[in-house]
């Protein structure tokens, strides 16, 4: 399936998981990793446009054992960009950044294009203080607790490690997203959801206003 935009054809983001599965299974690397993000939402079966694939670390390794796995992709010249610029991709010289925020939000990060379709690697270093519990606080698409928390998807005979759609619902409750809030939360009332889970997902105050999916 091939989407069009601005007259010219980008591949899917079905293509390119499936090229960075098929690289990432016939390598030697271990590292553990997991889709979250929009991808993660539509392998679910929520109904949205990706924009890119967001492929979580636990570990700087990590992101540099995946960053020479996908250097094929790689920039031959460094980008001039700012890592802050939506267009920076990865290159031979500079295959992934460390970029610290104001509020001290810390991530390592690596962007390619493959099929033109985008694909990050990120590891977070340092949350400041964004909220992750399984008490109260609602569970953190990029926290601690996707790990142990991870479903696996079918995809392309291949099983696929993603965050759970109820987890998803509350990182975009935090962000405000509406029409992501909406496509989660009827994908969940579609297909069935685990109740449980999505309790210990939505902070106490989501946890009301959702009190009827409990």
């Amino acid at each position: 399936m091939n989407d069009k935009k601005g007259g010219t054809i980008f591949m899917s983001w079905k293509q390119t998981l499936k090229t960075f599965y098929e690289l990432y299974s016939e390598s030697n690397l271990t590292n553990e990793w997991i889709i979250v993000g929009s991808v993660g939402s539509v392998m679910q079966k929520a109904i949205m446009n990706p924009n890119d694939l967001d492929i979580y670390v636990q570990n700087i390794d990590d992101v540099k054992g995946l960053a020479q796995l996908l250097n094929e992709f790689n920039l031959k010249t460094k980008s001039n960009l700012s890592y802050f610029d939506v267009d920076w991709l990865s290159s031979n010289e500079e295959p992934y950044f460390t970029q610290t925020f104001p509020s001290g939000f810390t991530w390592t990060k690596g962007k390619w294009k493959i099929h033109d379709f985008t694909v990050e690697v990120v590891q977070i270093s340092n949350s400041a203080g964004i909220p992750d519990s399984v008490k109260g606080e609602g569970i953190w698409e990029g926290g601690k607790y996707i790990w142990e928390l991870k479903k696996y998807v079918e995809f392309e005979n291949y099983e696929i490690p993603v965050v759970p759609l109820e987890i998803q619902l509350e990182s975009n409750i935090r962000r405000n997203r509406k029409e992501r809030i909406d496509a989660i939360l009827n994908a969940l009332i579609t297909n069935g959801y685990d109740k449980e889970l999505l309790g210990k997902a939505l902070s106490n105050t989501n946890r009301e206003k959702f009190k009827e999916l409990l």
